[in-house]
């Protein structure tokens, strides 16, 4: 006779410590999202701001490279590569914690990117249809893997033996303060959610499913691109300026993106950003070491 039992192999014995506290990692895990406040002063908001500003009246030619912009001139791409604030926002520790602890510590910046929204502007990211029905959406990095009945691997959210794990992460930074009724809005907890979302029928959808938040300027949130989100209409009599940053996990391949890194314009980023815009081969980077420091 021959006996058999199944090993069990003890996960939790990785070698991966989270720098987030056990309230955070609960918070996440059941909401899909966290705050984190006054990332930014408002002094450094608003030279934020000036700066975008300035840079929609430079004619196309003199634009500094590798910065880009659309053709309505309201969002502008790369700006860390010619502004040094960027990179401090990019980088910052506060923000990189619950990156870096989301990505298994093994971070990479997808892009870098600033948004403008005017009053009652009617763009296609406010997701509201004519008869009134509200739109939301997951993230899928503009890749379906292989096809859209497939999940893609790479922007899914798991958690494994108290190990959390979400493909990439957003981060929208409000560079203006945000009343309640406004900006991005969610409903906590889908990112975890397996079904399609019904027609829900309600009077107040706001005070029954949606969530929006205040914010003031500098505020951050992070959040799962799972989690299904949108933007609700500007009607304030000033302009919303929101910094959104992703980072995506840094082990995983191009996916068809490029725009990770300009190696002719390498030399304008720090060596600690410069090396986040890469893959990660096999090795710890910078910014984690610093975490590490922090936080462990």
């Amino acid at each position: 006779m021959i006996n058999m039992r199944q090993i069990q192999a003890d996960y939790n014995a990785v070698d991966f410590v989270s720098f987030m506290n056990e309230e955070e990692k609960w918070y996440f895990d059941t909401h899909g999202y966290i705050i984190v406040r006054n990332v930014l002063s408002k002094k450094d908001a608003e030279y934020l701001i000036e700066k975008f500003e300035d840079w929609r009246k430079i004619p196309e030619k003199k634009l500094p490279k590798p910065l880009h912009r659309n053709l309505e001139l309201s969002v502008f791409q790369n700006m860390h590569y010619v502004e040094k604030k960027y990179q401090d926002l990019i980088l910052d520790s506060r923000i990189m914690k619950y990156v870096s602890s989301l990505l298994l510590h093994n971070p990479r910046l997808m892009f870098c990117s600033m948004i403008r929204q005017k009053k009652n502007e009617k763009k296609p990211q406010a997701r509201k249809l004519k008869n009134g029905e509200i739109v939301f959406h997951r993230d899928t990095n503009g890749y379906n893997y292989p096809f859209e009945a497939f999940t893609n691997p790479l922007i899914g959210y798991q958690v494994v033996n108290g190990i959390m794990y979400s493909g990439y992460i957003n981060v929208s930074i409000t560079l203006v303060d945000v009343p309640g009724d406004h900006g991005i809005c969610c409903i906590p907890g889908s990112h975890k959610c397996n079904f399609n979302t019904p027609t829900i029928k309600t009077e107040t959808p706001y005070d029954d499913y949606i969530q929006s938040f205040e914010l003031s300027a500098g505020d951050a949130i992070v959040f799962s691109p799972n989690l299904l989100h949108t933007t609700r209409q500007w009607k304030m009599n000033y302009a919303r300026y929101t910094v959104f940053n992703r980072y995506v996990f840094g082990k995983y391949i191009e996916e068809g993106f490029t725009n990770h890194s300009f190696e002719d314009h390498k030399e304008k980023l720090s060596d600690e950003l410069y090396e986040l815009e890469k893959m990660n081969y096999m090795k710890e980077k910078k910014i984690v070491k610093r975490l590490k420091k922090l936080y462990a």
